[in-house]
């Protein structure tokens, strides 16, 4: 047997006609035949050299990667005791505290307190779940993506509505952002979960009998919220707490910046006040108006946190007149409100849009805005707000709609007038000057 050595690069043994290649590995010797590219013995020296060079590269990457692999575990494992020492000086966040954190967290949008107060209803109700359900999930970075997962399957298939699911999902994700500093969290477990296509019922307007039975029915601040609700569009939050301060009875307006968009766009909206309510404020005593609300009692209980007994007596109030609130849209899921407060300002709409009053001018009182119609429309007048309400029909008390006077149908015609029409519309506007026509 002939043998060279090659120092660490190993040793060529020859074992009769056929080359070898011989090495050790922490002390274990390692011997492999030496093949060309059609797998036969290599017999030469030359192309056994060659051979060996090119296993012993292989072999030394080998060696470096188990190495590394070596090195990286003890790093692995130093970091993992410098871990647990710091969460013995500093421990992470717990699940029991992640409330009060987003809280006092300066990466916490402002928000109203309506809103935290179902942000908090949200993580109330997935607190309790993982308690329940994962008891081992005790920090905040326990919560992993198998049990977000399991979270969301258990509001699926028709549990909670689509708005529903959508609102724990969205603010989940929101909490989990905030807190992802303080938390200690690799990732956000919520951010791949898919929101749910909302296809649930809207609310629908009412028809004139049912107006007429649920305002002839309703009594005391009830009756002149809904007086309210029906002739201004406003919503339940704004009625509720509006002011007389912003009620304008000589000028029969209402100024107010919606609740909704208090925040992020304070904008004024100027509200006609329809003759039929304007009756309705101008009977409450002067010295009743000495409060800062128009309707105490409601302002007062909304403004408490217990929006859920008005809506539940408003609720009550319609099923009393023989209206159904409710639906249920299939089989196994929970009804869903059709009929509440907010049909009064779907009906104001429909009702403005029947008595053709401008889609801009409505937008305008009810405080929608629109960037396709911004751009048609960059003003709109009091006097065109003013005829667009004054159109609706006084349903409240049934009393008789009142008669359209001659200004107003005469902006209607103005307001219709185009090039190809110029003639015969100016004939109308000269014959209703005339007194003939009415």
């Amino acid at each position: 047997m002939k043998s060279k050595s090659l120092k660490s690069h190993g040793s060529l043994v020859v074992r009769g006609r056929n080359f070898y290649a011989f090495w050790r590995v922490n002390g274990k010797a390692i011997c492999k035949a030496l093949r060309d590219d059609n797998g036969a013995p290599i017999t030469t020296r030359p192309e056994a050299e060659k051979a060996k060079a090119r296993l012993m590269e292989i072999v030394s990457k080998q060696n470096e990667v188990e190495s590394l692999r070596s090195i990286q575990h003890a790093i692995n494992d130093k970091q993992t005791e410098i871990d647990r020492l710091k969460d013995e000086q500093n421990p992470p966040l717990a699940l029991a505290q992640a409330w009060s954190a987003f809280l006092r967290s300066t990466e916490r949008h402002d928000c109203g307190k309506s809103t935290l107060v179902t942000y908090e209803g949200i993580w109330s109700k997935f607190e309790t779940w993982a308690q329940q359900e994962h008891p081992e999930a005790l920090m905040l970075r326990d919560i992993n993506g198998d049990i977000a997962k399991s979270y969301l399957e258990s509001m699926n298939h028709g549990k909670v509505a689509p708005k529903t699911f959508n609102s724990h999902l969205n603010f989940l994700k929101y909490l989990f952002r905030v807190l992802a500093t303080e938390g200690r969290l690799t990732e956000n477990v919520w951010k791949k979960s898919k929101l749910k296509a909302n296809i649930g019922l809207s609310r629908r307007e009412l028809t004139i009998e049912e107006l007429k039975k649920v305002c002839d029915a309703a009594t005391g601040e009830m009756k002149l919220a809904f007086a309210i609700g029906l002739y201004t569009g406003m919503r339940l939050g704004d009625v509720a707490t509006l002011k007389w301060g912003e009620v304008d009875l000589k000028r029969h307006q209402i100024r107010r910046i919606p609740n909704k968009i208090a925040r992020r766009m304070p904008q004024t909206i100027t509200i006609p006040i329809h003759p039929a309510l304007s009756a309705m404020l101008a009977e409450i005593p002067i010295n009743e108006r000495d409060a800062v609300y128009v309707l105490p009692q409601w302002a007062d209980t909304y403004r408490n946190k217990a929006r859920s007994r008005i809506t539940e007596q408003i609720q009550k109030h319609f099923e009393d007149c023989g209206i159904k609130t409710t639906e249920t849209r299939e089989v196994g899921t929970r009804a869903q409100v059709v009929v509440g407060f907010h049909s009064l300002r779907h009906t104001f709409v429909s009702l403005c849009r029947e008595s053709n009053a401008p889609l801009a001018v409505v937008e305008n009182i009810v405080g929608h805005h629109s960037a396709s119609l911004t751009r048609h429309y960059t003003h709109i007048s009091e006097q065109a707000s003013t005829d667009a309400v004054a159109l609706l029909p006084s349903l409240n008390g049934g009393g008789a709609a009142p008669e359209r006077n001659r200004d107003v149908m005469l902006r209607e015609i103005i307001a219709s007038m185009t090039a190809k029409n110029l003639r015969e519309k100016k004939a109308a506007a000269l014959a209703m000057l005339a007194g003939e026509n009415n």
